[in-house]
């Protein structure tokens, strides 16, 4: 299992779990070895590729307590991604970020989903629902109901969050 996991799974957490004592570059780099997907020299080199792509390239030496939240978000965001994951695992990715963190890291996801990474994200947040092609609607561990969503368009967004908040309000939410 935990070979499976590390292989075909990518994980992106609330809270993100890098570890304290390694740099972003060092965290993403460590969960790249331990996919055993490329050699060496193409983890590090697809590490500053996301780290690039994350937009934290310039905070790569920097160790977790030495960035913002987002900063953060985003350097595990590269690390769940370094693995070349079949799917994306998203639990709350943005409940620990302000605002204007929120807003770019639902970027980068809907970014990532455009590219044909698959993204399973499980979340409270309407903003975060409404950036998914397919919400659904889960009660005491079982689907409720769901709907289906034409891919995420930033001009149609407002509508897009009525849409799923009427959803929602029909379900009693």
């Amino acid at each position: 299992m935990a070979k499976l996991r590390a292989k075909e799974f990518g994980f992106v957490f609330q809270q993100t779990h890098l570890v304290s004592s390694l740099t972003l570059l060092e965290n993403v780099l460590v969960a790249g070895y331990v996919s055993k997907k490329d050699s060496a020299e193409k983890v590090r080199e697809r590490a500053a590729n996301l780290l690039r792509q994350m937009d934290v390239e310039a905070a790569k030496d920097r160790l977790p307590s030495q960035v913002s939240g987002g900063e953060a978000q985003r350097a595990a965001i590269a690390r769940a991604m370094i693995g070349k994951p079949g799917l994306l695992f998203a639990d709350e990715p943005t409940g620990a970020l302000n605002q204007a963190n929120t807003r770019e890291v639902l970027g980068l996801l809907t970014d990532l989903n455009r590219e044909g990474q698959s993204i399973l994200m499980v979340t409270h947040d309407l903003r975060a629902a409404a950036r998914g092609n397919r919400v659904l609607y889960l009660e005491d561990g079982k689907v409720c109901d769901e709907l289906a969503l034409e891919p995420y368009n930033e001009m149609e967004e407002k509508q897009r969050e009525r849409d799923v908040s009427q959803w929602l309000s029909k379900l009693r939410w």
